[in-house]
């Protein structure tokens, strides 16, 4: 009878199962090593390849994750930035640079008349002058970041826009309904009268009119603001884009629901018209 040869220290293997010689019982490396990295238990794997290693993966799907939520959460923060950017850009152009020109205006004005009439440039240099103090606290509004909702007269704001203009600015005439002014809360009241003082800026600028006018009128449950000239006019399919004061006036009335449309011709002066919802 033969002997059994002893293993020494090692058990005998078992033999697999009748039937199931061809079938694998244990995961293969590739599918392993693809768990290890999803379970975060390995940082990076090295595959030879001839005489030189590739590195495979260097950081866990978890690390990957974490990385896509960080870069989504940046963008959101930079858009963020962009849009206050954008915001702070219309209120300094719209608001403060738009009072100063206008300033500019009022004490080149007193230049022309401070010897012939000089208690009138007197009364024109304390407006100027009263005007500066505003934009002053605008701009330390703007600075503090604290710049308050204010209730806005918009005849009385757009009937001093106006004034202040000059002898040598076109005549405008003023219309503003008392029925569409109550309509507009603080917000809308504000934009419009940005949206009011760029576009009159326009025409002092580019137009070369003789006669204005700016209209407000509420038609069922729209405010319709409309600031037209008499001047050179344009052509606006020529144009290769809107000017900055243009896209201030049309972003202010998207803000508001609205929308902008601008209507010009040639020697047949142009038209601006902002409408937006009302309550």
């Amino acid at each position: 009878m033969p002997r059994r040869r002893k293993t020494e220290g090692k058990p005998a293997a078992e033999a697999p199962p009748r039937g199931r010689a061809n079938r694998r019982l244990w995961p293969s490396d590739a599918e392993q090593t693809l768990e290890a990295l999803r379970a975060g238990l390995i940082d990076a794997l090295v595959i030879p390849k001839g005489s030189t290693e590739r590195v495979y993966a260097l950081r866990t799907f978890e690390e990957l994750a974490q990385a896509n939520r960080d870069l989504s959460e940046s963008q959101e923060r930079l858009l963020m930035l962009l849009n206050e950017r954008e915001r702070l850009m219309q209120d300094l152009h719209d608001g403060c640079m738009q009072s100063i020109y206008a300033v500019g205006l009022t004490l080149e004005d007193c230049r022309g008349m401070i010897h012939e009439e000089p208690a009138r440039s007197a009364d024109k240099i304390a407006q100027a002058q009263a005007s500066l103090n505003l934009v002053i606290q605008e701009l330390r509004a703007f600075i503090s970041g604290n710049k308050p909702v204010i209730a806005v007269d918009l005849a009385s704001e757009i009937a001093r826009i106006v004034n202040s203009l000059g002898k040598n600015a076109p005549a405008f005439r003023v219309a503003i309904s008392t029925k569409a002014a109550t309509a507009l809360d603080v917000e809308h009241s504000s934009q419009l009268l940005q949206i009011a003082r760029e576009a009159v800026s326009n025409i002092l600028k580019h137009a070369n009119a003789r006669n204005g006018r700016i209209s407000l009128r509420r038609r069922g449950r729209t405010v319709r603001l409309e600031v037209q000239d008499d001047g050179d006019g344009f052509d606006t399919k020529a144009i290769k884009g809107t000017g900055l004061g243009l896209h201030h006036i049309a972003a202010r009335a998207q803000k508001l629901g609205g929308r902008m449309r601008l209507s010009s011709k040639l020697a047949s002066g142009s038209s601006i018209v902002v409408e937006v919802p009302v309550a």
